[in-house]
């Protein structure tokens, strides 16, 4: 059994003692940990205690050429995950958090989010290029779900690993349509912030890949047969698939198997009819997918609205349950996209945009993180002259130092081992006849910005490993939130680019800024919160209106489809369903009596003049407490709710009582 000593509990967030006694029972006397941490750690724990080589030591990455070649290997996995990757880790921004995507060995492919805790990894080589696979790392969030094709959670001393006990990570499998691992998409950071929020961006994230990928998964001869209780669920990433050749079963997808609640083994090769009473004769009649009635559990649905991905066969005879034109005017669950309101300011500065962008001006947006800078940058590309070009969006913090210049510019073939045998164009030839868009352009290296003005001037660009060059035709654009005025002044960024770029800028103003700021985050709740399914109690909407948003729209738009997420269809949310953070906000800026409802409970008389006695905090406290309980008909959960606190806390109030 391999030994590894507890971790001190120095720089590590609310650890259990519990769990250190645990961990040192097993690592010094073998004993099972089984009961004092969650199953799924105990048996990762026990995996990794059984593994014959040992483990320690920080590994090296994997060289340049060969992580571009396990890239190149996972190309349909990257192509539909990093567009989540970017979305949640710009959302999860003010956390300080990592995401990462690997592939179904757990070599890690792809990282974004803080720099500050990107360094940090790196001491654990948590980064690009390297495996965390249990066999190298232990028990962590990558391996281990990839191990138990589950998502899980692993905080500070629940990794097997000493060295790991710093960390907090969350991670979800992304399985395709026969139950097998794609990749895992995780998020790091301290422990501490890796709260139930980020747990279940992580999984809706997870869920909207899946997705991508089984829409673009139909195989000859196959057709998906999509299924949901809420009609307006038909066509977002929560909807139900079946996979179905010949009529048999030959796939499903996680929502698949919850809603008809059987295992994939249970569901492959089964004939559709054996598990729904009736299909619709035509192409268009609206109809309702329904469960043989023998196979129906207590308390599970047995009717859904269903349809067909893509046309109709005659084989296969499913029809929307809804046609698309109803379904168009249901309020659908968001996408990875967050809507942006859009203002007159912000309009006037699109269009001026749109004219220096068609003159081949390039146009430099300026704004914090969040406030919907790329967004702005495809508005502008779709209104502009060249909206039938490409409009190719570079991150240039989230590609290694080493890598971006072979992303950008391009490489031959032989140009190092491992590159691809016909080359690669790069990004810059790729946006030839429409836009560049440069995100995060603060962070790209000096030595690129030198080539990137070279091209600018000629107009041409040489690939790396030789070549001619060639000439491009694109507008550059560009985005950042750093102050590029002060790096130019301090040489951390060339002034002849800066100067180059500097000709129109436009600043986007942070959500907090805006005049009708409140306004606007009420219209985009009720976008995405929907009123017909989901409730704001008046402190949760007041808590989400006066909070200032720091992570501005993506932020925003993160906390409600969290909510969305987690909320069950019908309910209310309430003040104790907001984070932490928006929750402590809201106490702070509002002290007030202990609640609404204590307040209503008094003559107004009772909290005004200045000649009355104080009332004592403890009287106050109880008043507030019995005046909730009483409101709720007695009911505890529902008065913790009402007044804001967790169920655990008001039943020790009143036990104390």
């Amino acid at each position: 059994m391999h030994q590894s000593r507890p971790v001190d509990s120095a720089g590590i967030a609310t650890l259990s003692t519990t769990l250190q006694l645990a961990r040192q029972r097993f690592f010094e006397d073998g004993s099972d940990p089984q009961g004092s941490v969650p199953e799924l750690i105990a048996r990762s724990w026990r995996r990794c205690s059984a593994l014959p080589c040992s483990l320690s030591g920080t590994p090296e990455p994997l060289a340049q050429e060969a992580l571009l070649a396990r890239r190149d290997a996972q190309g349909q996995l990257r192509r539909h995950a990093l567009p989540e990757l970017e979305a949640l880790a710009e959302a999860l921004s003010p956390s300080r958090v990592m995401v990462l995507l690997a592939d179904p060995q757990g070599m890690i492919l792809d990282a974004a989010g803080s720099d500050v805790f990107m360094n940090k990894a790196q001491r654990v080589a948590l980064m690009p290029g390297v495996e965390w696979s249990e066999v190298q790392r232990g028990t962590n969030a990558i391996g281990t779900a990839l191990t138990e094709c589950s998502p899980i959670t692993v905080l500070g001393l629940q990794h097997y690993l000493e060295q790991n006990g710093a960390l907090g990570c969350t991670a979800a499998p992304l399985l395709g349509s026969e139950g097998q691992v794609l990749g895992v998409l995780d998020v790091s950071g301290d422990p501490r912030c890796i709260q139930a929020q980020t747990v279940g961006l992580v999984r809706m994230a997870g869920q909207m890949i899946e997705h991508r990928m089984a829409m673009d998964n139909c195989p000859a001869h196959t057709e998906i047969l999509r299924f949901a209780r809420d009609p307006a669920l038909i066509g977002s990433h929560r909807e139900a698939l079946l996979w179905i050749r010949n009529a048999t079963i030959v796939g499903a997808n996680r929502a698949a198997m919850r809603a008809l609640g059987m295992t994939f083994e249970q569901l492959r090769g089964r004939f559709v009819d054996d598990l729904f009473s009736a299909l619709p004769a035509t192409d268009r009649e609206q109809f309702e997918l329904a469960l043989h009635p023998w196979l129906v559990r207590p308390g599970q649905s047995a009717s859904w609205a269903s349809g067909w991905v893509g046309p109709k066969s005659a084989s296969n005879r499913l029809t929307l349950a809804v046609e698309q034109e109803s379904t168009e005017q249901v309020r659908q669950i968001p996408s990875s996209k967050p809507p942006i309101i859009v203002d007159p300011q912000r309009e006037a500065q699109r269009q001026r945009a749109v004219r220096v962008l068609d003159c081949g001006i390039p146009v430099l947006i300026l704004g914090e993180s969040g406030v919907g800078k790329e967004v702005f940058a495809r508005q502008v590309h779709q209104a502009s002259q060249r909206s039938q070009g490409p409009f190719v969006a570079v991150n240039c913090a989230a590609i290694p130092e080493g890598l971006i210049e072979a992303e950008l510019f391009g490489y031959e073939e032989g140009a190092f081992t491992g590159a691809r045998r016909k080359g690669q164009a790069g990004q810059i030839r790729e946006a030839h006849g429409g836009v560049l868009f440069l995100d995060e352009i603060g962070d790209m290296p000096l030595s690129m910005q030198a080539r990137l003005l070279r091209v600018l001037q000629d107009h041409e660009v040489k690939a790396l490993g030789g070549g001619r060059q060639q000439s491009v035709d694109f507008v550059l654009m560009c985005a950042t939130h750093r102050d590029l005025r002060r790096m130019a002044a301090e040489g951390r960024f060339r002034s002849d680019l800066y100067y180059r770029l500097q000709h129109f800028v436009v600043d986007l103003p942070a959500l907090r800024e805006h005049a009708d700021a409140k306004a606007h985050i009420d219209e985009l709740l009720q976008t995405i919160l929907p009123s017909g399914r989901l409730r704001l109690s008046p402190q949760a909407r007041d808590a989400l209106l006066d909070y200032s948003w720091p992570g501005n729209w993506r932020q925003l738009v993160a906390v409600a489809q969290t909510l969305l997420a987690l909320a069950e269809p019908g309910s209310c949310i309430e003040l104790a369903d907001l984070p932490n953070e928006i929750r402590r906000d809201w106490r702070t800026h509002h002290q007030q009596p202990p609640s609404p409802s204590s307040a209503l409970t008094r003559p107004d008389a009772e909290w005004e003049g200045a000649t009355t006695s104080p009332v004592p905090l403890r009287a106050m406290t109880d008043t507030a407490i019995h005046a909730a309980i009483a409101s709720c008909g007695g009911n505890v959960s529902r008065a913790a709710r009402l007044l804001g606190v967790h169920r655990s806390t008001l039943y020790r109030h009143v036990i104390q009582k």
